[in-house]
């Protein structure tokens, strides 16, 4: 604790006004949001209670237990987790499945809106999203916390059939990387609760408790001074309180109860180095972290608790930016390497800075050396004074768009964080007084404050490393010696200060000849005007107040990769790889990160099969650096070839290995049994040894040419005059052809291939498991109504699967269908259900799911229907008030013109059963009905 007080005292000397002797007992509290009602019951349950209209016409509610794996004995190891599941089997006021029933019929979706996690030391459920009209709703969700909190019924037969889900589960949710770590944790933590209390628990536990020994941890552990309810949406608070002091005040205060012990972690002198390995890890992975103590009681949710955590944020961020930097280079010794802090690894009482890498081959010598040596450059040579200011600007920049946002803010942000403020006390001033408190705070901390904590947290003491690799024959994990051994080599050495090179020079060097809106038109069912460019281009415009500080931005053409020969294949697999880390113009990827910083742009481009499209989002103020952006994107997009040598190497480092490991042969398998085209296939080191960087810039430029094929939809809180002077500077002057306009080039091979098929296969696995995927496709016209009865028909059949395959079989932990209607293929129709299921159980799991396809085309019962049609108006009235999804509709409708949908609710509420069946009818004969399996070899 000594350690962290230092820390918290280094921050706080940062500010001119403040003394380095200061006592924890005179450091200023952060205040409280004034917008939150926080109250405590008698019997010690705590409360929070906000107004908030974003979205409108919802609330979330949320019950928080300060109780997690930790608290629970040997003989227990699992009962925390177990005891989440059985809060959704039956409680006081909702017998069995009826709450999941209950909560449905008014669209509030299991696994969607209706959800909960244990981890180590809390257990945190929720219902978002639950539509306010009814009074008696919200009043049902306030008695489904108070039965969670003292109401459930935990009948033995129900606790018996949960026990194959859980096991299903622990085998879905058990990859390699988590049984390395199960087998390191008591080397991490020596003598420590932490090395034996992962969540999952053992299964000799799950499958032979007592009932009443969950029974017992129920009684003990889930008790008012452990609980706090947050309720978070378009609410009345006075009357909320009103309710949950009449639901919750019922609830016993203990009698002498369980002390609430927070284990601490102990201090190592020596380094602690922990390796393992797993025949199915398919990557090596090596993390170095620096221990210190979590923040003492004292100083949560005082002016040092944020200066201390901005510092961090801020050292975080320049030496992840060093890191990238460097793995930018074509002879970066590692694939890739991040850096972070937070808990170590799962303990509340310790912290620890941290580096993660994937080295570059089979060994972890040169990049461990690498990152580490980053560490040491960073702690020895400090920070610079550029590095630091533009991170601040980033920083500064984050919390102004935060700030001009106040209005918006959503429902789940401020219920987690004050979720967070009654589990770890983290300060909750409200985003208002956080920006003054904040502008005022960064604004009088020098870069020497950032350098000073961080050479205090990088030290020789409590040093962890962690490594990850394959289990081959003839190789064996480092030893710690060896290990130690190359950390000492980097101590040793003379590492130069880092230099911090900026271009100083315009993203844009020369301005384009503008070019003019030529012609205007109205768009009344959008509520859009649409601008005709002179180089032929269309601009859709819809201004909002959805998020002040939000403008959207999607470009769409027709056209793709469809298209495109055998011969390039490498190059097409290759390329997503090079969109997502390209360059612009001089600028280089790291370059134009930093030339970006404290500016809010995001812009992604994808070339599918038969559309390309760019989009993204920035704000008003930075509006004309986006235009610059998607002006050089399409006239300038670059990758150098040091970057292209170290992308090539950071994926074949990610792929390499991972031959052994079942759920990558799967997918690869997969995409080969869909599709007949080998640009669909998952790609190998090969191919990304093929790769061409010139090839690949080749057909980017190409796909880009010409502006004329473009439509540019942008929504939200711009200025029109604004917006169409930088229209016609930096969109009307593209490169364009308007004689030349690209349209869908249809394919089969890279669609979905038609006709029924099954095929299963063998693999050795360390944890038995099997994996299968229906796939039904099939085509119908597109429409918005066509459209919705796909997603709804996915939702029935994943609603049953969930009854059946789950909870009645117990052959898997979780199981869907996803529907959807494509515009532009010909296949148009995909459901999929992809999912991980008990052996034995595999034939069983893939008869119910033809048979609720079967019965569906059949028939629809109105009930079921009837709570799909719940979810969905309520999702879609929220999308409609998103800038995102009116820029997806525009830009569909300039692809695809169909019906208008500006009435959704309308659409939704008039669809039939009758219509639901016959789509899944029509659908279903055209036997295009294909399963793929994989189970696991016992030879």
């Amino acid at each position: 604790m000594r350690r962290m007080m230092k820390l918290a005292f280094v921050a706080i000397a940062g500010f001119t006004c403040m003394p380095i002797a200061v006592s924890a007992q005179q450091m200023p509290p952060v205040p409280v949001d004034k917008e939150v009602r926080i109250g405590k019951l008698d019997n010690g349950l705590t409360y929070y209670i906000r107004h908030n209209e974003y979205p409108k016409n919802q609330v979330d509610f949320y019950i928080a237990q300060k109780v997690g794996s930790i608290l629970e004995e040997d003989n227990q190891r699992g009962l925390a987790h177990f005891l989440e599941h059985m809060c959704f089997n039956g409680t006081r006021n909702f017998p069995g499945s009826s709450m999941i029933k209950w909560l449905e019929s008014v669209g509030v979706k299991f696994g969607y809106n209706l959800n909960a996690y244990t981890s180590i030391d809390e257990t945190v459920y929720r219902i978002s999203s639950v539509p306010t009209e009814r009074i008696g709703v919200q009043d049902s969700c306030l008695m489904i916390l108070s039965d969670w909190a003292d109401g459930l019924l935990l009948e033995g037969k129900e606790i018996d059939e949960e026990r194959s889900v859980i096991h299903e589960e622990w085998r879905s949710q058990l990859p390699p990387n988590m049984r390395i770590m199960e087998k390191l944790l008591p080397e991490i933590y020596p003598d420590s609760r932490y090395g034996h209390r992962l969540p999952i628990g053992t299964m000799e536990v799950v499958d032979n408790f007592p009932h009443q020994a969950l029974r017992d941890y129920y009684e003990k552990w889930y008790r008012p001074d452990l609980q706090g309810i947050v309720v978070v949406g378009d609410i009345d608070v006075d009357r909320i309180e009103g309710k949950i002091k009449e639901l919750f005040s019922k609830i016993e205060k203990p009698v002498n109860p369980a002390e609430r012990v927070y284990f601490p972690v102990a201090d190592n002198e020596k380094p602690i180095v922990a390796f393992g390995s797993d025949k199915e890890q398919d990557k090596y992975v090596a993390q170095i972290m620096f221990k210190y103590d979590a923040l003492p009681d004292s100083l949560k949710g005082t002016m040092a608790d944020v200066t201390t955590s901005y510092l961090l944020d801020i050292a975080q961020m320049m030496l992840q930016i060093r890191l990238n930097e460097l793995g930018q280079k074509a002879d970066a010794p590692f694939a890739v390497a991040s850096a972070f802090y937070g808990e170590f690894i799962m303990a509340k009482t310790k912290q620890a800075f941290q580096m993660a890498m994937v080295p570059k081959g089979n060994s972890f010598n040169e990049g461990l050396k690498a990152v580490y040596r980053e560490v040491l450059r960073a702690k020895r040579g400090g920070f610079t004074a550029t590095e630091y200011a533009r991170c601040r600007t980033e920083y500064l920049s984050q919390l102004e768009k935060a700030y001009n946002n106040r209005n918006q803010q959503e429902n789940k942000t401020l219920a987690e964080s004050y979720v967070r403020n009654f589990i770890d006390k983290k300060p909750i001033p409200g985003i208002e007084t956080e920006y003054q408190m904040m502008s005022m705070i960064v604004n009088q901390l020098p870069v020497e404050a950032v350098n000073q904590m961080f050479s205090q947290i990088v030290s020789d003491k409590n040093l962890v490393v962690l490594g990850m690799m394959p289990a081959r024959e003839g190789e064996s994990c480092p030893k710690d010696e060896d290990i130690l051994a190359l950390l000492s080599q980097v101590e040793a050495e003379d590492i130069a200060p880092y230099v911090d090179n900026v271009k100083d020079e315009p993203l844009v060097s020369e301005l384009p000849t503008a070019g003019k809106v030529v012609k205007e038109n109205m768009l009344s069912d959008f509520g859009a005007k649409e601008w005709i460019l002179s180089n032929g281009a269309k601009v859709i415009l819809k201004q909002t107040d959805f998020k002040s500080d939000e403008i959207s931005m999607m470009a769409v053409a027709k056209g793709g990769m469809s298209a495109c020969g055998n011969d390039q294949v490498a190059d097409l697999l290759f390329m997503p790889v090079v969109l997502e880390q390209h360059g612009l113009g001089n600028f280089t990827n790291s370059d134009l990160n930093k030339l970006l910083a404290g500016k809010q742009v995001s812009l992604k481009i994808s070339l599918d099969d038969y559309m390309r499209s760019l989009s993204g989002n920035t704000t008003p103020k930075d509006l004309k650096t986006y235009m610059e952006m998607l002006y050089m994107t399409f006239t300038g997009l670059n990758v150098s070839e040091d970057e292209f040598v170290s992308m090539q190497n950071l994926y074949k480092g990610l792929i390499e290995n991972q031959g052994q490991n079942p759920a990558f042969v799967f997918q690869k398998k997969l995409q080969e049994f869909l599709f007949a085209s080998p640009i669909k296939r998952v790609f190998s080191v090969d191919d990304i040894e093929k790769a061409s960087r010139k090839n690949i810039l080749g057909i980017i430029r190409e796909q880009l040419i010409n502006a004329a094929d473009f439509t540019f939809v942008f929504s939200g809180n711009f200025d029109e005059a604004e917006l169409k002077v930088l229209t016609e500077q930096y969109i009307a002057s593209l490169p364009s052809a308007k004689d030349k306009k690209s349209e869908v080039k249809l394919n089969s091979a890279v669609e979905i291939k038609s006709g029924n098929e099954e095929q299963e296969f063998a693999m050795k696995m360390e944890v038995p498991q099997g994996s299968a995927a229906v796939i039904v496709s099939g085509k119908m016209p597109y429409s918005f109504k066509n459209r919705l009865l796909a997603s709804m028909s996915a939702q029935l059949i994943s609603t049953r699967l969930l009854s059946e395959v789950r909870e009645k079989e117990g052959a898997v932990y979780s199981i869907y269908t996803q529907g959807s209607q494509d515009r532009l293929s010909e296949m148009s129709v995909t459901y999929q259900t992809i999912f991980q299921v008990k052996p034995e159980k595999k034939d069983r799991a893939l008869e119910i799911i033809r048979s609720e396809f079967e019965k569906l085309a059949k028939e629809t019962p109105v009930e079921e229907l009837d709570k799909v049609k719940e979810f969905m108006v309520k999702q879609i009235t929220e999308d409609e008030h998103t800038n995102s999804y009116w820029c997806s509709m525009m830009a569909g409708n300039e692809l695809l013109p169909s019906e208008i949908c500006v009435k959704a609710e309308q659409t939704i509420q008039s669809i039939t059963p009758e219509e639901v069946s016959n789509y899944v009818n029509k659908v279903m004969k055209q036997n295009n009905y294909r399963v793929l399996v994989m189970m696991p070899d016992t030879k």
